[in-house]
């Protein structure tokens, strides 16, 4: 049976079908972005005479050293997970089983639990109250950044002893929804939420999120 399986010859039309079917898995409103980054390494590739089949984490660790050099670290885990997802679906190359090049999956700075909650009690309203409802709202329902750039006011609904947040527009077009309750952090998410939107200048934009 085994032997059966590995004499299989798949057939040409197969593999394309599969290829495009995989390649509906990337984000429809990312597309364009994750392509720009295959482009740009299949040109470094070029620069340096590397043929096509020249993907190894050799080659790899070198491109990534390259770029470090211009983006920040949390440039740098976005750009290692689109040329990820490219190179999987247009090389069939899983570069997550190369070890020494995860270490960018990992190298953006992530708050601990800890240092959130500090944030929440210490920094001061006047300044940083956006930052921290957005900070809450992250937390609270596991959002992109891209999420809540663009909430609306009407998505996030005040429930009395809770907060309702509808997610309508997500990378999979999937729409979501979670609540806020006040003991989700140790000050009182929901008053700090409303207090939020009670100090919010009414007419400037639908956005919930000022810029």
């Amino acid at each position: 049976m085994n032997d059966n399986a590995e004499s299989f010859s798949i057939p040409a039309e197969i593999k394309q079908e599969a290829q495009e079917a995989t390649l509906l898995l990337l984000p429809a409103k990312s597309k364009r972005v994750y392509e720009k980054e295959m482009v740009e390494f299949d040109n470094w590739r070029k620069k340096r005479g590397l043929g096509e089949g020249a993907i190894t984490e050799e080659v790899l660790l070198a491109y990534f050293f390259n770029m470090e050099k211009h983006f920040a670290a949390s440039s740098m885990w976005t750009k290692y997970s689109m040329l990820k997802s490219m190179l999987k679906v247009h090389k069939g190359c899983h570069i997550s089983k190369y070890v020494e090049s995860r270490k960018y999956k990992t190298k953006a700075k992530i708050l601990e639990r800890n240092q959130i909650e500090e944030f929440l009690k210490k920094a001061p309203d006047v300044e940083y109250l956006q930052v921290k409802v957005a900070l809450i709202l992250g937390v609270a329902g596991a959002c992109r950044c891209n999420e809540l750039t663009f909430l609306d006011i009407s998505d996030v609904q005040d429930k009395g002893s809770y907060l309702y947040v509808l997610i309508p527009d997500t990378k999979t077009n999937i729409s979501r929804s979670f609540t806020v309750i006040e003991e989700a952090f140790s000050v009182n998410a929901v008053e700090m939420c409303r207090k939020y939107i009670s100090l919010r200048p009414k007419a400037t934009s639908r956005r919930f999120f000022l810029r």
